[in-house]
């Protein structure tokens, strides 16, 4: 029986490098005008906030969403996890949905896919564990890590293999990158509650005014 990680490997090797150097190149490529063109963007039920192939943990009929945008080896990230946490735990209501923009290093998108791909076996409550630890990780973040992270979750590793090489692995990846893009996002973390675009680590107390504002009257901010 082939080992796990040399199951991982069976999609091609092209493929990735190809998609490391599509999602890099976002980070410096100049966007067109029309593309800040953003409102349609908000439809609450719009693709932004109703992803078919990323992560969606909390409370998955929430009645507040908030969408973060992560990169696994971004330090921010890393730093911001326990608001994130503390948000969840204070907002029964709170639904989230974790998009992946790995523009800090190619092994971002190696273990964006990888995560990706677990997040078909490990759902809700499982893959946000799966999510803390493999963005807890110290060090470099790409393959090898998130392989073990999957192993110790339990997940099986020769359906992870099949799932990571999947179209619709890439596909959400490059929604999300796609997104961000629209949205001027160029930076992790960042955060899309409501019509509000909040970047950076801005901490708890200056998320969780937003998500009481939105459960109160609607918006980010109440007249």
């Amino acid at each position: 029986m082939p080992q796990p990680s040399a199951a991982l490997f069976r999609y091609r090797r092209a493929q990735l490098a190809a998609l490391a150097f599509a999602v890099l190149a976002f980070a410096v490529a100049p966007a067109r005008a029309e593309e800040f063109t953003v409102g349609p963007l908000y439809n609450p039920s719009g693709a932004l906030y109703n992803p078919t192939n990323q992560a969606v943990i909390g409370n998955p009929n929430g009645k507040i969403t908030l969408v973060e945008f992560f990169d696994y080896n971004c330090g921010y990230c890393k730093r911001a996890l326990n608001d994130l946490a503390r948000l969840l735990k204070d907002n029964p209501d709170l639904r989230v949905v974790l998009r992946d923009l790995p523009i800090l290093a190619p092994s971002s998108v190696e273990a964006a896919r990888i995560a990706n791909a677990a997040n078909n076996q490990l759902k809700g409550a499982k893959f946000w564990e799966f999510h803390q630890k493999l963005l807890s990780s110290r060090g470099l973040v790409g393959t090898a890590e998130a392989l073990a992270v999957a192993k110790e979750f339990g997940v099986d590793m020769d359906r992870l293999a099949t799932d990571a090489a999947a179209p619709s692995v890439t596909a959400g990846i490059v929604e999300s990158v796609g997104l961000a893009k629209k949205l001027q996002v160029t930076g992790t973390p960042s955060y899309v509650i409501g019509d509000d675009v909040v970047v950076g680590p801005v901490g708890y107390d200056a998320l969780e005014a937003k998500v009481v504002n939105m459960r109160k009257c609607g918006n980010v901010v109440c007249s």
